[in-house]
């Protein structure tokens, strides 16, 4: 199962560092693009990866975590 997150504000953040280390495939995306996204990637480890918004959107499991 993967699971894309749209936001990565600090809820966004937070739920993808529990996600990931619960050991599922993350997508983080938000509204500046995946390569603005690097150093959170790294943070969360092997199972993260950027992507859009829409690849983020095509997920198993999809969190909207935006105001």
């Amino acid at each position: 199962m993967n699971i894309g997150i749209i936001g990565t504000g600090g809820i966004g953040q937070a739920l993808a560092g529990h996600i990931a280390k619960a050991g599922f495939e993350t997508i983080v995306s938000n509204s500046r693009g995946p390569e603005s996204l690097a150093a959170l990637v790294s943070k969360l480890g092997p199972r993260a990866k950027a992507g859009t918004r829409q690849e983020a959107a095509q997920a198993d499991l999809v969190v909207l975590a935006v105001p």
